[in-house]
């Protein structure tokens, strides 16, 4: 069974990268994501003839997004793990005319030269990866002196649903948290920053907010992840039955709550 908290680590040996991908493109088409993500590049001080590392670059469209601001001088290199996701991204900014460099590879070991990028970005992909610190790393030694890092995770530690049941929205909700690989980044970004001996850190949280239950079945994967904590023995199925009739209850009288924080760290290289 492929699930998003998991699957994300290895999509290329999913059976259906369609549920990856589909994840991808509603989270991006969502204001909470699109305003943090412009936030990211001024951060990053991104601008016209700036040569840019995006890691962990998914469907592309932050390197896309990227690589209209730095322009035809400029440069932007985008890794990610992922051949299927290289394929589509690069489908999709050859299909608007942009050259990108789309390059597969492990985060934690870029084949990059030192110093050869003025920024470096990650989004959402050191929750799946055991050492993020390595990847952060990797990341600081490409960057040129005086570049900015800018990296933006979200901490499952803060996920909340909005049901009566404390005890069973504990347990699934811990459960999904331990699902990544690094649930907890979040609020392990600064103290990895200062460790990698990256200056001016600044931490930038921030709330996302689902009132939607289709929203939130289609990006948490609600349903399917308490069928899984069902199946290990953590809740009983008469447990999960009661706490999703609870939810979709709540969804049809417009109650519906979920959220989590993410947190976007920046820091310059000496």
């Amino acid at each position: 069974m492929d699930c998003l908290s998991s699957g994300f680590a290895d999509i290329d040996h999913s059976r259906d990268s369609s549920i990856f991908t589909s994840c991808l493109t509603t989270l991006n088409s969502l204001p909470y994501f699109q305003d943090y993500k412009r936030k990211s590049f001024d951060l990053m001080n991104a601008r016209e003839g700036c040569r840019v590392l995006e890691v962990g670059c998914g469907l592309g469209f932050d390197a896309i997004a990227l690589a209209r601001i730095v322009g035809s001088t400029g440069r932007v290199v985008a890794v990610d793990s992922s051949q299927t996701m290289l394929e589509a991204a690069r489908s999709c900014a050859k299909s608007i005319g942009l050259s990108i460099d789309f390059v597969q590879g492990d985060a934690d070991h870029l084949d990059l030269a030192d110093e050869s990028f003025d920024c470096a970005r990650v989004d959402r992909t050191l929750q799946h990866i055991p050492e993020p610190r390595k990847v952060l790393a990797e990341m600081v030694r490409v960057t040129k002196s005086g570049g900015r890092i800018v990296a933006y995770e979200p901490d499952w530690g803060t996920f909340t649903i909005g049901s009566r049941d404390r005890q069973v929205t504990r347990k699934i909700t811990n459960f999904w948290c331990d699902t990544f690989k690094s649930g907890w980044i979040g609020r392990f970004l600064h103290g990895h920053f200062m460790a990698i001996g990256l200056e001016r850190i600044l931490v930038y949280p921030s709330t996302l907010v689902i009132t939607d239950l289709n929203l939130a079945e289609k990006v948490f994967d609600l349903f399917k992840n308490a069928d899984k904590a069902m199946n290990l023995g953590l809740v009983s199925s008469c447990e999960v039955a009661a706490w999703l009739k609870e939810l979709k209850e709540d969804s049809l009288q417009g109650r519906f709550f979920c959220s989590y924080t993410g947190f976007m760290v920046y820091g310059s290289k000496p």
